[in-house]
């Protein structure tokens, strides 16, 4: 035995001899004999050192073994150490007492029996072997009891992460996954996996794996091995251990290689097994405790109850969605019949404002339609009764025109809004003369202007204001926007016409010095049927229909127009804004614009090719008939009227004539069942006769289908004189 191993035993006696001889009964290999000549000598030695038994001398200088025991029991090192008193003097009692009384374990009485003493020592040496041996296994077990309570401690650790991990997880499939690997790691097994079955028990309805080399697998399915002792688990609804000897591990009574030990335990949801946990193979043991098992059991517990947290807040989470998703959609419904509601007041209120408007737009109409009629009728019936000189016929005359021009006007300006409404309203654009139209339409308002006194004042660019555009239409903007000045500006006002070229654009602007227009309706001065004043004291006649055809005018010719006004009595201006052609028109096609738009009168060469010609005249209506007669015998025309189609058929077979004027509304046959049959008869006269349709349908649409159906020119009822002389000399060009 080595040095460090050997039991120590402390012999203390100041005669060399006597040590000598005790040395030599106790000599032992498995003894380390300690000399100590005084009792200092052993008080220093039993301060760093731990001894079986010690022997004692009671007599000795200096301190006596007595003295030397007291001192040994009072300090805590080498309070329990026995001690074997050694004394020649058989007969002190005194002694005896007080040793006991110090610790002593025994006395032995000089001369020593080398047995006795040999026994007695034994004994405690061997009851020192046997205590040391109790402190070791009392380290051991106290380094094992520590070990253990640091893995408890780690493992409860562990599970508090895992429980805050699957609390803080709101994704059951998540949780399952989370679960499984911190499992495999609790317990400190080589493979875990999580399985969740269907309401039969039987199927599979979700299964992850996790193994300590880091491999997952959610697909591969259970291992064959464990079927069985999973439906067992399943079935007892309990915890289960096995090792690779237990039947429920073995395929045809085979040891599986890869399952050596299992640990399964069931997850309860709601009182019925929902699914399970099983872990394979524990490293550094061959199978799993009751520890393993009851945590295993734990850790199902645990995931029970965290996988139906997340699956109920999941579910809730789905309700809450559908409950926001169902209350944003009342929410928008609700917003939307809010929406709907209030665009049905205000369609309600728009309606009504229709409403309004269209009775005030029809007292309007009537009293307009009524006002000149009053006028033709009157002087009608006094010039029909007679009795009126020259002057007084011709002011008869001149008011009859003036006011059937005016209701041919409010006509006219009806049926542009019903073309605009519809969006039948069109142009023929070409290269017109913006400066020359502006003429022609002061021209036409001049009269106007001289009556009242107005100061007419215009500033015009001397070249290059060539737009694209319809001649007759564009002076029916500026004929409308003179007219308008006029009527609004007091006698001897002024009206001042500006025309100049702005980058790209052509700028006309119509200043007047009129009442203006205030701020609360300058934003509806375009609007149809709308006037600033629809009372019936208003000073001012009119529809409200002549800005609104400007503006839509302007906007086909591509062009925009605005008003400023400053209020009240302080005037205002309107400006036409017309893009620019890129180049600039020929001066006969300047000519040729001024002379369509001129109204003055007709060219001497108009009145030659009348002259002499045969023209057929086809209308239902006396008046009409008997106008176009006088119009054309004037002009030196041989003129011949039928009130029928089927008279106008007859009197062309008779009458050979050069040219015929046809109206197309009439009962029984229409003029193009007339001019239909005129094309078919198989003379050249028939199929090549200049015709001229006669008519109050004047749309677009209706142009085209007279021209469509055999006539060469379209002429629009109220018939001016004019234009009916001009059409029928432009047929008779088209032969020509």
């Amino acid at each position: 035995m080595e040095a460090e191993e050997q039991i120590k035993i402390l012999m203390v006696d100041d005669s060399p001899t006597n040590l000598l001889a005790l040395q030599s009964i106790l000599s032992s290999p498995d003894r380390n004999l300690v000399n100590a000549a005084s009792g200092d000598d052993a008080l220093r030695y039993l301060l760093d050192n731990e001894v079986a038994v010690i022997l004692m001398d009671v007599y000795m200088p200096g301190l006596d073994g007595l003295e030397t025991a007291e001192l040994i029991r009072g300090r805590d090192r080498s309070r329990d150490i026995p001690i074997i008193f050694l004394t020649a003097d058989s007969t002190g009692g005194r002694h005896l007492s007080r040793g006991y009384s110090l610790g002593a374990v025994d006395y032995i009485v000089k001369p020593i029996e080398p047995d006795i003493l040999r026994s007695k020592v034994a004994v405690f040496v061997e009851l020192f072997k046997k205590t040391q041996e109790i402190k070791r296994q009392a380290q051991l077990l106290k380094e094992k009891n520590l070990e253990l309570e640091n893995a408890n401690l780690a493992r409860l650790k562990m599970l508090i992460d895992l429980g805050q991990e699957l609390t803080s997880e709101r994704d059951p499939w998540h949780v399952l996954e989370i679960f499984c690997r911190s499992a495999r790691q609790i317990v400190e097994a080589q493979e875990a996996a999580v399985g969740l079955i269907d309401c039969d028990g039987k199927t599979l309805q979700y299964f992850f794996r996790c193994r300590a080399d880091g491999e997952n697998a959610s697909g591969n399915g259970v291992p064959k091995v464990l079927t069985r002792a999973l439906k067992y688990l399943i079935k007892e609804g309990r915890p289960l251990r096995l090792n690779d000897s237990d039947d429920l591990l073995r395929d045809r009574g085979k040891t599986s290689e890869l399952v050596h030990a299992f640990l399964g335990a069931p997850i309860v949801s709601a009182n019925t097994v929902c699914g399970w946990v099983y872990l394979l193979n524990k490293p550094n043991a061959d199978e799993f405790s009751e520890a393993d098992e009851r945590l295993a059991a734990t850790l199902a517990t645990q995931v029970g109850i965290a996988y139906e947290n997340a699956m109920l807040y999941t579910e809730a989470q789905r309700h809450a969605t559908e409950l926001q998703m169902e209350i944003a959609e009342r929410k928008q419904a609700e917003e939307e019949r809010a929406q709907l509601l209030v665009r049905e007041q205000a369609a309600r209120a728009e309606a009504e404002q229709a409403n309004r408007t269209k009775d005030e737009f029809l007292a309007t109409l009537s009293h307009e339609l009524r006002t000149p009629l009053t006028a033709i009728l009157g002087w009608s019936h006094l010039v029909r009764t007679g009795g009126l000189d020259k002057s007084q016929l011709n002011r008869a005359v001149e008011t009859i025109e003036r006011n059937a021009r005016s209701q041919s006007q409010l006509i006219d300006d009806l049926l542009d809004v019903s073309r605009i409404i519809t969006g039948k309203l069109q142009i023929e654009p070409s290269q017109i003369d913006v400066c020359a139209v502006v003429e022609s339409a002061i021209e036409a308002v001049r009269p106007s202007f001289e009556a009242k006194n107005i100061r007419f004042k215009t500033s015009m660019v001397s070249k290059g204001c060539v737009v694209g555009g319809d001649a007759n239409r564009l002076q029916q903007i500026f004929w409308n926007l003179f007219s308008n000045a006029v009527k609004f500006t007091p006698d001897g006002g002024t009206v001042r016409v500006e025309v100049k070229q702005r980058k790209q654009q052509v700028w006309v602007a119509v200043t007047d010095s009129g009442s203006g227009i205030t701020a609360e309706f300058l934003p509806y001065i375009f609007d149809r049927f709308r006037q600033a004043d629809g009372s019936t004291t208003r000073m001012h006649g009119g529809l409200g229909l002549g800005l609104s055809i400007v503006k839509h005018l302007v906007e086909l010719h591509g062009g925009s127009v605005e008003v400023k006004s400053e209020g009240q009595d302080k005037g205002s201006t309107f400006i036409v804004m017309l893009p620019l052609l890129s180049g600039s028109s020929s001066l006969d096609e300047k000519e040729n614009a001024a002379n369509e738009v001129n109204g003055n009168g007709v060219a001497p060469g108009f009145l030659k090719v009348l002259k002499g010609l045969r023209i057929l005249v086809v209308d239902d209506e006396a008046d009409s008939r008997d106008l176009i007669s006088e119009i054309l015998t004037r002009c030196g025309s041989d003129v011949s009227c039928c009130d029928s189609a089927a008279a106008g058929m007859k009197a062309f077979k008779s009458w050979r004539p050069d040219l015929l004027v046809s109206d197309i509304g009439m009962p029984v046959e229409d003029g193009y069942s007339l001019i239909t049959k005129l094309r078919k008869l198989k003379t050249k006269r028939a199929r090549e006769m200049p015709a001229v349709a006669l008519t109050a349908y004047a749309s677009k649409e209706d142009q085209a289908r007279t021209l469509a159906a055999g006539f060469q020119v379209h002429v629009a009822k109220p018939i001016d004189p004019e234009i009916l002389i001009r059409s029928i000399a432009k047929a008779m060009e088209s032969k020509a």
